[in-house]
């Protein structure tokens, strides 16, 4: 994967921002008809309301983006990432990844996948009695 161009991250911006304006107007309870109206200049209280209503969207995406992210991550692990992708796939370490998605399976999944050494658990399933090794009692 490969980080978003400058020129990406402004469209990426401008379409954001766009989302935003359009939930904002949904959140903000302005007048339908006075937005209409060409001669009509908002109040400073109108725009400041405009603003607000778009930080509560920001958030509203802000949290719900967060979900998603999180969801991916979860799906990821499901196909074979570790904690190293995961972390690589948001700009972090493979210790943050960690931190940030604690309750993810990958420790499970992966020590099911290890093999065990050539000759298998050798001395130690012989003389401690593991079940599957020969001599075992």
């Amino acid at each position: 994967m490969r980080d978003l161009t400058l020129e990406e991250r402004q469209e990426l911006r401008r379409e954001l921002s766009a989302v935003t304006a359009h939930w904002a107007q949904r959140l903000n309870d302005v007048d339908v008809d006075a937005r209409r109206r060409e001669d009509h200049q908002p109040s400073a209280a109108q725009r400041m309301r405009t603003h607000l209503a778009r930080m509560t969207a920001g958030e509203q995406m802000r949290s719900l983006l967060a979900d998603l992210v999180s969801a991916n991550a979860e799906e990821a692990v499901q196909y074979g990432a570790g904690y190293p992708e995961l972390g690589a796939a948001v700009g972090a370490s493979r210790q943050a990844a960690r931190k940030r998605w604690p309750n993810l399976s990958i420790s499970k999944r992966r020590a099911s996948e290890w093999k065990q050494p050539p000759g298998g658990i050798g001395w130690a399933g012989e003389h401690l009695g593991y079940p599957g090794t020969p001599g075992a009692a």
